[in-house]
């Protein structure tokens, strides 16, 4: 005898494609980010940069304002170390042969008489072109003087007798008679002349004595210039 089993007629549990998950508690947390926003741009320190740049630059400067001070204190040393032996080349003493040695002049002319001297030769009462020195007589207590005439290149007072033709260039190169100056006729005062002759000479004059109404005497050494 067969057995009837029936079927059943209720339908399967249709399957959850999407299984639920793990409730939202479970769910951990993660570091949350601002959407569109790169990481954090780090600013520059444009004033600490501005002050380093100004400090090299002060540094620059000063380091020039040293080099160039002590370019000029070596320019310096060097040209005082060179002047002695430059002022020793100028007027050697070989370079001076005596032409003429303590000649005598006369001077004797009236209240403000004018007498020109010529160094060269020497010659007392010369022409005024080829005169080295002026002799101006003075009225009552004023003193003669002497001036530069117009053929006497260069001239300086001087303090003794004895200065020799090298003494008198240093003279006249250091502390020459001026164009105008005059010097005041004294005993004993002396004279370095450079002649504009040629050759040219280096004369020394002094004055030996001075008399009344334009009255002096002179003496004078000469010595020849080298070309």
């Amino acid at each position: 005898m067969s057995t009837f089993r029936a079927t059943s007629n209720t339908p399967p549990k249709a399957r959850d494609p999407f299984p639920a998950g793990p409730p939202r508690s479970e769910i951990p947390d993660g570091p949350t980010e601002k959407l569109g926003e790169g990481p954090p741009v780090k600013r520059r320190n444009w004033g600490l940069f501005l002050a380093t740049a100004l400090a090299l630059f002060a540094l620059n400067v000063a380091g020039v304002a040293i080099f160039v001070a002590w370019r000029a204190s070596y320019l310096a040393r060097a040209a005082l170390q060179q002047q002695p032996v430059a002022a020793t080349a100028a007027a050697p003493a070989g370079d001076f042969d005596v032409s003429y040695a303590q000649e005598p002049l006369r001077v004797q002319v009236g209240c403000s008489a004018v007498l020109f001297l010529d160094l060269d030769e020497p010659r007392s009462n010369a022409g005024e072109k080829v005169s080295d020195l002026r002799y101006d007589s003075r009225c009552g207590d004023q003193l003669p003087s002497l001036t530069l005439g117009s053929g006497a290149a260069g001239g300086s007072q001087v303090r003794s007798n004895d200065t020799d033709a090298a003494g008198c260039a240093r003279a006249i190169r250091t502390s020459p008679i001026g164009p105008g100056a005059s010097v005041p006729v004294r005993k004993g005062a002396v004279l370095c002349v450079l002649t504009a002759a040629s050759p040219a000479r280096m004369v020394l004059v002094e004055i030996t004595d001075v008399g009344r109404t334009g009255t002096a005497g002179m003496r004078a050494t000469s010595w020849k210039v080298a070309a």
